[in-house]
């Protein structure tokens, strides 16, 4: 299931960082028909013929109905830069594309919501609900019954098993490990490589194999 969105129209891709050059491969490998991007400055590391269209007010001047919009600002623990802009534009009427690279297996069952994006060699199993503006990040697996909620984070080869539920904003680390069932709160943290074997409470960090909670650390 995925959201009626128009894949029909221009696609202006938000951010010029290195999330956005990788949304950039994925849509121009979709020969999706691409305006340009929005950035506070132009970026040389994009693609050249890309246009630059100016910075995040520019999209003013175009109506919702003119043009889709991609996410291509990365998760950046302790800043809600992404989803901000996410709530701004859609407040606003704008929609934004879900995003699914060719090599992800995406089960028929499973519900992507408007926004999310699963990158190359991704997993999403049965009945998955991954939510708005949710990444799903390259070569991460999200299991069976697994519920991700709205502008969550899961980095390149996590594995969350089935039944999980990954609260609101939550960031789960490169290489880190959820097994089946365990609950973790709006907004908490699971930094690389860790393993987490029971719930975490909203907003907690936990580092580790077992996970244990303890203070934010820079190496999620």
């Amino acid at each position: 299931m995925h959201p009626m969105v128009n894949n029909e129209l221009p696609v202006a891709l938000i951010g010029a960082g290195g999330h956005a050059a990788v949304c950039l491969e994925l849509l121009r490998r979709q020969k999706a028909c691409l305006l340009g991007y929005v950035s506070p400055v132009p970026s040389e590391d994009l693609h050249p013929q890309l246009a630059y269209l100016g910075s995040d007010d520019i999209l003013e001047a175009y109506k919702p109905e003119e043009v889709n919009l991609v996410m291509g600002i990365g998760f950046v623990v302790g800043s809600d830069l992404r989803e901000r802009l996410y709530r701004q534009y859609r407040k606003r009427g704008f929609r934004f594309k879900t995003l699914i690279h060719e090599s992800a297996v995406v089960a028929l069952d499973a519900e992507l919501k408007e926004g999310a994006q699963v990158m190359a060699g991704a997993v999403v199993q049965a009945r998955a609900v991954i939510g708005e503006n949710v990444l799903v990040n390259t070569r991460a697996s999200v299991d069976h019954d697994t519920i991700v909620e709205s502008h969550a984070a899961i980095m390149p080869g996590a594995t969350i098993c089935g039944g999980v539920k990954i609260g609101e904003g939550c960031f789960i680390g490169a290489g880190a490990t959820v097994v089946q069932q365990v609950f973790l709160g709006n907004r908490s943290v699971l930094g690389a490589g860790a393993l987490a074997l029971k719930n975490l409470p909203e907003g907690s960090y936990a580092y580790g194999a077992p996970a244990k909670e303890g203070r934010h650390e820079s190496h999620t």
